[in-house]
C-alpha cells in the first residue's frame, strides 16, 4: 500500500458532507468505501480519506422488474440478495460469484466497480449489457448508462461526486455471462454478457458485451440487430460465433495474444446465449 501521505480519516454523515470534504481537500482527498482500489493505488498524495459507508446507499430493491442498488452495496450482499439471484435470469449473481475472491467480495461494493471500469473487469461487461444506469451527486446530481458514460473522462467527474446508486432496467428474457481466466479468482482474459427475448419462438431482442478484449467491455451491436427475428437453434449459435471471430475487435496485451481472444470471444458469446436461450425455456 503506497498511501502514506493520508493525515486525517473522516466519517461523511450524509452526500453533502462527503462532497464538502472532497472539495476541502482540493485533489489530495479520496473517497473510500469497499478501498480495494484505493490500497492497490500508486497515489501518493492522498492526504484524507472520507468514507461514505455510513450514509445509506447500501441496500438492493426492486419494483416491476427493475431493480436500483446502492452504490456502497459490497458484491457480496448484492450476490446474495434474493432480488439480485431472480434478476434477468440469475446474471448477476452468476456474475459476481466469479469475481475476485469471497473476501475480496466481502469488501468490495458495486460502486467502486463502476467507478474503477477496469479494462479487464467482468462488473462493466454485465452492466453494460444490461443497460445499467448510474446516479451521482457532484455539483449537481445527474445520471446516465454506463455505456455512454464510459465514453466520457468518467473518473475525472467522479474525482469531485459521489456514486449513489445503479438502476437495472426490466427485462422480459434473461442473460448469461461466460467468463475465461487462468484461475477461478484471476482477473479475465476475456469475457461476455449476453441476453435475449423471444416470442412466438423468435428472437425479438438481444443485448450482447464482451470484454476483457483488453478493452472494457462494450457492446456488439451489429450482432444484437442480426440476432432479431431469427429462431435459436444450435445453427444459429454457431454462425453468431463465426460472425464473431471475424468482427470482435481485439488486441494483444501482456496476458494474452489477439488471435486467442478473437477465438474464445466467438466461444463466449455463443456459449451465453444458448444459455440465455436456455433460461427462457428454449
Amino acid at each position: 500500500m503506497r498511501l502514506r501521505g493520508i493525515r486525517r480519516f473522516h466519517w461523511a454523515r450524509d452526500v453533502e458532507e462527503a462532497l464538502s470534504l472532497l472539495a476541502a481537500y482540493e485533489g489530495r482527498g479520496a473517497l473510500l468505501a469497499g478501498g480495494v482500489d484505493l490500497a492497490r493505488s500508486p497515489r501518493d498524495d492522498i492526504e484524507g480519506l472520507i468514507d461514505i459507508t455510513r450514509m445509506g446507499y447500501a441496500f438492493v430493491e426492486g419494483k416491476d422488474g427493475k431493480v436500483r442498488i446502492g452504490a456502497t452495496s459490497t458484491l457480496t450482499q448484492v450476490l446474495e440478495h434474493p432480488l439480485a439471484r431472480r434478476y434477468a435470469g440469475g446474471v448477476l449473481a452468476e456474475a459476481l460469484s466469479r469475481v475476485a475472491s469471497p473476501p475480496l467480495r466481502n469488501m468490495a461494493t458495486l460502486g467502486g466497480a463502476v467507478v474503477s471500469a477496469h479494462p479487464w473487469a467482468d462488473i462493466p461487461t454485465v452492466l453494460v449489457a444490461l443497460g445499467a444506469e448510474a446516479r451521482w451527486q457532484g455539483e449537481r446530481e445527474e445520471k446516465a448508462a454506463l455505456e455512454d458514460l464510459y465514453e466520457k473522462p468518467f473518473r475525472k467527474i467522479f474525482r469531485q461526486a459521489v456514486v449513489l446508486e445503479i438502476a437495472l432496467p426490466a427485462w422480459s428474457g434473461a442473460f448469461a455471462f461466460e467468463k475465461v481466466a487462468r484461475s477461478a479468482y484471476d482477473i479475465a482474459l476475456l469475457n461476455a454478457a449476453a441476453g435475449l427475448g423471444v416470442e412466438d419462438g423468435r428472437v425479438v431482442w438481444a443485448r450482447i458485451a464482451v470484454g476483457a478484449r483488453p478493452h472494457r467491455g462494450e457492446r456488439l451491436s451489429w450482432l444484437e440487430q442480426a440476432l432479431v427475428g431469427e429462431k435459436p437453434a444450435p445453427e444459429l449459435w454457431n454462425k453468431v460465433a463465426e460472425e464473431v471471430r471475424a468482427r470482435v475487435e481485439v488486441e494483444d496485451d501482456r496476458r494474452a495474444g489477439g488471435g486467442w481472444r478473437r477465438e474464445v470471444a466467438g466461444v463466449c458469446v455463443r456459449r451465453a446465449l444458448e444459455r440465455a436461450a436456455h433460461k427462457v425455456g428454449l
